[in-house]
């Protein structure tokens, strides 16, 4: 199953997450390990030379330009922590990424929040 955002019609696949996440954890470490929440400072460099890298080679996978803003954003999803959300959208952007950096181990189940609340 692929999600369209309908900004920049860009299909991301559930694969196409957890290479993203596989990618991140290999080269620059699980999301534990790094020195801040959503990029880290030390690897600062070797992060966007990796994003970079990633947009291009899923925009070749995809057959849609997926720029490193789209990457990042994917990123937020699965490193940051939610308390509410009521876009739909999002929501599901939300879990798809938590449950892609689940199955690689980039995130663990212990970066999950406690409680959210989700309404319509």
């Amino acid at each position: 199953m692929a999600i369209i955002h309908s900004m920049k019609q860009i299909v991301w696949s559930q694969e196409m997450r957890r290479e993203l996440y596989s990618r991140l954890k290999k080269e620059i470490g699980p999301h534990r390990t790094w020195d801040a929440k959503i990029k880290p400072i030390r690897k600062r460099s070797q992060y966007d030379n990796l994003v970079d890298a990633l947009a291009n080679h899923l925009s070749n996978k995809a057959g849609r330009v997926i720029d490193t803003t789209a990457v990042q954003q994917q990123i937020n999803w699965a490193t940051t922590t939610q308390r509410a959300m009521r876009d739909r959208s999002h929501i599901r952007s939300f879990i798809l990424n938590k449950a892609a950096a689940l199955e690689v181990n980039f995130i663990s189940s212990s970066e999950l929040p406690e409680f959210m609340t989700v309404s319509n």
